[in-house]
């Protein structure tokens, strides 16, 4: 099994004669695509509740496999590729552990908290950034094959996890009989003071 995993290293890690354009994208998807994967879902967050709900998700996923990861990395520090003098590292990461890859963890745990949404065009999108997060943690020499592929099993369980044990409560409490009963005494007290009462009622995503 490792050397199938220092096989896949080699074919995808970066050699010396690859275009220079190629290391300047592949630093871009390592570093600011996660970044602004995120932007882009706090910003639809900005306009709709579903969206709120997904970033939710996102933001404990990401909290639980920074945490999740670190754990791993403490009880089984596995090397990266450059202590085994395996191909290139473009990147300087030292010595620390790479098992599991937290770039590709975290890019998948954001991708997978947008299945919740109607639409599974940004899941599907979101994953196509992820992968590119992967595949640039590969080809800069940062990690192994093994390494981005428990992530991306971390990054999807703790995303359905956190999803079905944290944000979907927290939804169903906020719109459960005790909110109810606070917002129907708002809008009796509004209707007393002369106010029109508001519609503010909130479903479930």
């Amino acid at each position: 099994m490792q050397d199938l995993d220092f096989a896949l290293f080699r074919l995808v890690n970066a050699g010396p004669t690859v275009p220079a354009w190629t290391l300047r994208f592949a630093e871009f998807a390592s570093d600011l695509l996660p970044a602004l994967l995120m932007l882009v879902v706090g910003a639809c967050a900005l306009v709709s509740r579903r969206w709120r709900y997904a970033l939710f998700t996102a933001l404990v996923s990401l909290l639980a496999v920074w945490l999740l990861v670190n754990l791993v990395r403490t009880l089984a520090p596995i090397p990266r590729p450059a202590f085994y003098g395996l191909g290139i590292q473009w990147v300087p990461q030292g010595v620390r552990p790479g098992f599991p890859s937290l770039h590709a963890a975290g890019a998948f745990a954001a991708a997978f908290s947008l299945w919740c949404l109607p639409s599974r065009a940004p899941m599907i999108a979101a994953l196509l950034v992820a992968a590119m997060v992967a595949w640039s943690r590969v080809y800069l020499g940062l990690h192994f094959p093994s390494d981005i592929a428990a992530a991306a099993m971390l990054g999807a369980l703790v995303s359905l996890v956190v999803e079905r044990g944290v944000s979907r409560p927290l939804s169903q409490a906020a719109s459960g009989p005790v909110v109810a009963r606070w917002r129907a005494r708002v809008r009796r007290a509004r209707a007393a003071n002369g106010q029109a009462p508001t519609s503010n009622s909130a479903a479930t995503p």
